[in-house]
């Protein structure tokens, strides 16, 4: 294509960059413009730039792949969509579109599209692969040629070109499905040369077993959910996995969305890495004792949402765990209730043994009490006696007292003859 002007590529600009080698052939890719062609350079046609890949990495994965570029493979970033909402971009059949996938852009016709507005799923047939693969809206955008300094977008796909490619589908229907994989789509690039530290560029490719292994028409017609579960029921480690009694307890249907923006090499690892989680979770809530620590279903209930947001269904684990942890505060609600009532028990208990060390050493005071009152009745009895002896004995003197008073008295008047 023409180069257009020069001066849109000044240094760390974003750019995309194509290549006309290898797997890389016909893709788009992010980079950043790290040194642009001095202004002595006179043929614009063998300008070359060095750029750094965003989204590409040398074989060890440590740092961005590096590489001089023609400037015939390097243009501006396309324009933004005008409403800059890439998910209310609406797209109809033989439209020319990019769709983004392995990292990059990749040149393709809308063959059919499923669902309604927001879930909406367009079939892309791509030429060079001669088969479909469904997209989500926010992955595709209309395909703009740069041709001079001007965007340019194509004429709608004509329905030969369509037909053709269908042609081709049917035959790879007839394929060995290693042959299939063979010719997926899903590759990691790993990098490795000057720009990584090698002595030649070059890359290695690491084929992964397409996403489907029915046939592109079966691909066709079916939903985009199902189409990247593919590479989930194909997976051994993952049948096994949803073989385990937890699951086999509580059947699941995982569509793992959040992955589709992952490497396929990464998916089964991290499907896994997803599902593990609810297993232990499933176990951990079995083997709940009503005395754990309120922080042990908090813990448990915050992996949920996680789990959710990739399809597994959470609801009985969530309805058993929040039912537990209303049981467990219920519990230690109780608990700390009878630790205060324990806790006044013991004090009055305490209280209760001073009262009673006190009760005893009253009732000994009493008892000492009772025999001096006992004593002091018998004293008191002994006393009255001894009265009622000398008042007697008072009377009786008086009386003889009387006695002697008158014969005293009759002998000091008695005549003296």
């Amino acid at each position: 294509m023409p180069p257009g002007n020069i001066d849109s590529f000044a240094k760390d600009t974003l750019v995309e960059v194509s290549s006309d080698e290898g797997w890389l052939s016909g893709g788009w890719f992010v980079a950043k413009v790290l040194d642009p062609p001095p202004p002595s350079t006179t043929t614009t046609a063998k300008m070359k730039f060095l750029v750094e890949y965003q989204n590409l990495h040398c074989q060890d994965g440590s740092k961005l792949l590096r590489k001089l570029v023609d400037i015939k493979l390097v243009r501006p970033l396309p324009p933004p969509p005008q409403n800059d909402e890439h998910e209310k971009q609406r797209f109809e059949v033989n439209d020319v579109v990019d769709a983004y996938r392995n990292d990059g852009w990749w040149v393709g016709v809308v063959s059919k599209v499923w669902g309604e507005e927001e879930q909406r799923v367009y079939s892309v047939l791509f030429e060079n692969l001669s088969r479909r693969i469904n997209f989500r809206p926010s992955e595709l955008r209309f395909h703009l040629d740069w041709v001079g300094d001007k965007w340019i977008q194509p004429q709608k796909q004509d329905k030969m070109s369509s037909e053709v490619g269908e042609r081709r589908e049917k035959q790879m229907e007839a394929e060995t499905s290693s042959e299939k994989r063979k010719r997926g789509m899903h590759v990691k690039f790993l990098f490795k040369g000057n720009e990584c530290g090698g002595a030649n560029y070059g890359f290695d490719k690491i084929d992964v077993e397409d996403s489907s292994t029915t046939g592109a028409a079966a691909v066709d017609n079916m939903p985009y959910e199902n189409q990247n579960l593919l590479w989930l029921e194909s997976s051994p480690v993952l049948r096994f996995v949803q073989s385990l009694e937890e699951f086999q307890l509580m059947p699941q249907k995982p569509h793992f969305r959040p992955l589709d923006e992952c490497e396929v090499v990464f998916r089964e690892g991290l499907a896994l890495k997803h599902m593990m989680p609810f297993v232990n979770v499933v176990k951990e809530t079995s083997k709940l004792q009503v005395n754990a620590p309120g922080s042990i279903t908090n813990n448990l209930l915050k992996c949920l949402p996680e789990l959710e947001s990739h399809g597994i269904d959470v609801k009985d684990v969530q309805s058993r765990l929040l039912e537990m942890q209303t049981m467990i505060k219920r519990r230690e609600h109780l608990q700390t209730k009878l630790a205060k009532v324990k806790c006044e028990i013991k004090v009055r208990t305490h209280e209760g043994t001073k009262i009673n060390a006190e009760l005893i050493d009253a009732i000994e005071e009493i008892k000492v009490l009772e025999e001096k009152k006992a004593r002091l009745i018998s004293m008191n009895g002994e006393n009255d006696f001894e009265i009622s002896k000398l008042k007697s004995s008072d009377s009786l003197l008086n009386e003889h007292i009387q006695n002697v008073e008158r014969n005293f008295a009759i002998l000091a008047t008695f005549p003296w003859r």
